[in-house]
């Protein structure tokens, strides 16, 4: 499959101490971009390099031609893996929140041998009956309704919450930035959500999915997918939404931390070639 000639808008923050620490690659959320790192990157720097990805058709990358023929999570995982490549990093951890949680599931399907281990935050392993009529509403609504009405529906009936207020308010600003179009272009990828985590318990790259206990749509899913996933393990944060990054910042990142750090290589903790 051949590449669109605008890489992804990506950002490197290296760790000036440890030049040769494993790599972090961070990737958001549908409708969001890299700013909902804020509260990760200054702590994972200390331990890691980081790297964060704005997705295809995310603020601020540029509307591409080549995604005129249809989004696709192949060329979406392709032009990450491309990312890395130009940066000589042969492999490294990978965090995810929401969306980039599912890529990161096809990532590991298709480059298991680029990734120690994985962080996946909010993971939509597939969507319950409810969220489904609503999907499905959606996409016969879509052309009549402006998107972020559709996309402020979808983030309050995701956050519905008093304490998830910051996070939705957040997700919603920065959708702003998306076009109308890039956006529907995503819209339609959703129906593959439950197709790319098909048999992830196959693959041994080592997983921690982390939670909010109150990510109604979505958490009863991985509590039941745990228990027949032997390279998988679940902490469920209380009083959380979906959005766990920004709503359990502290205790997501020192999670997140202490499991990458099990999982870095010794022989090559670089994971950059010359």
């Amino acid at each position: 499959m051949s590449l669109p000639d605008t890489e992804l808008n990506h950002q490197i923050f290296e760790n000036k101490k440890l030049p040769k620490a494993p790599w972090v690659v961070l990737l958001h959320g549908i409708g969001g971009n890299s700013r909902i790192w804020y509260k990760q990157i200054k702590h994972f720097k200390k331990c890691f390099n980081v790297m964060t990805i704005d997705l295809p058709g995310h603020y601020p990358n540029p509307s591409m031609e080549k995604w005129e023929e249809g989004y696709s999570f192949d060329l979406c995982t392709d032009m990450i893996v491309n990312i890395m490549d130009k940066h000589h990093i042969k492999k490294a951890h990978f965090i995810g929140i929401s969306l980039g949680s599912v890529i990161i599931h096809h990532l590991i399907k298709r480059y298991q041998d680029r990734m120690y281990a994985a962080v996946l935050g909010g993971m939509i392993l597939k969507f319950n009956t409810f969220s489904k009529i609503l999907l499905s509403a959606g996409h016969m609504v879509k052309k009549y309704v402006p998107y972020m009405w559709l996309y402020q529906m979808f983030a309050h009936i995701m956050m519905p919450r008093n304490n998830h207020k910051v996070s939705r308010s957040m997700f919603i600003e920065e959708a702003k930035k998306m076009k109308q179009e890039e956006f529907f272009r995503w819209f339609e990828m959703t129906k593959y959500v439950q197709t790319i985590s098909e048999n992830i318990q196959k693959y041994h790259v080592p997983r921690l999915y982390i939670s909010g206990s109150e990510d109604h749509l979505f958490i009863k899913f991985l509590k039941e997918h745990i228990p027949s996933d032997q390279a998988s393990q679940l902490i469920e944060l209380e009083n959380c939404g979906h959005v766990c990054n920004l709503e359990k910042s502290a205790e997501f990142n020192e999670q997140a931390i202490s499991f990458l750090q099990k999982y870095n290589e010794k022989e090559d903790t670089a994971s950059r070639g010359a």
